[in-house]
C-alpha cells in the first residue's frame, strides 16, 4: 500500500514538472520569437512568420503579393515536439514584425492583400 501511494505521487509530480516545463517552453519560445522579431525589423527585414504545417488558402498568392509590393518576406517556424512552442514563437514575431509593417504601410495591409489573394 505505502509503495503504491508513492508511486501515484511520484507520478502525480511528474506530470506537474511536464506542464510547468510545457508552460515555460512556450513561454521562452514567445519571447524568442519577440526577439528574432526585433532584430529583423532593426535590420530593415520585413517578414510574417507562420506556422509549419498551416493550412491557409490562398498562402502562395498572398506571400507572393506580399513580397512583390511591399517587399514583405515571410518564413517559417517549426517544433514537431512541441506546436504549442511554435504557435507562440510566430504569436512574439509577428507582434513585433507587423506593428512595423503597419508603421509603414496601415494597418489594413495584411487584410487587404489576403482578401486581394482571394
Amino acid at each position: 500500500m505505502r509503495i503504491c501511494i508513492s508511486l501515484k505521487f511520484v507520478i502525480q509530480l511528474t506530470l506537474v514538472a511536464m506542464l510547468v516545463t510545457g508552460c515555460d517552453r512556450v513561454k521562452e519560445e514567445y519571447y524568442e520569437g519577440r526577439s528574432r522579431g526585433a532584430i529583423d525589423v532593426r535590420s530593415g527585414q520585413l517578414k510574417i512568420a507562420f506556422v509549419d504545417g498551416v493550412k491557409m488558402t490562398n498562402f502562395w498568392e498572398y506571400t507572393q503579393l506580399l513580397q512583390k509590393r511591399y517587399a514583405i518576406g515571410w518564413l517559417v517556424y517549426s517544433l514537431p515536439a512541441n506546436p504549442r512552442a511554435a504557435e507562440a514563437w510566430v504569436r512574439g514575431y509577428n507582434e513585433v514584425a507587423t506593428a512595423d509593417i503597419y508603421r509603414r504601410f496601415g494597418t489594413n495591409v495584411l487584410d487587404q492583400t489576403l482578401a486581394d489573394a482571394q
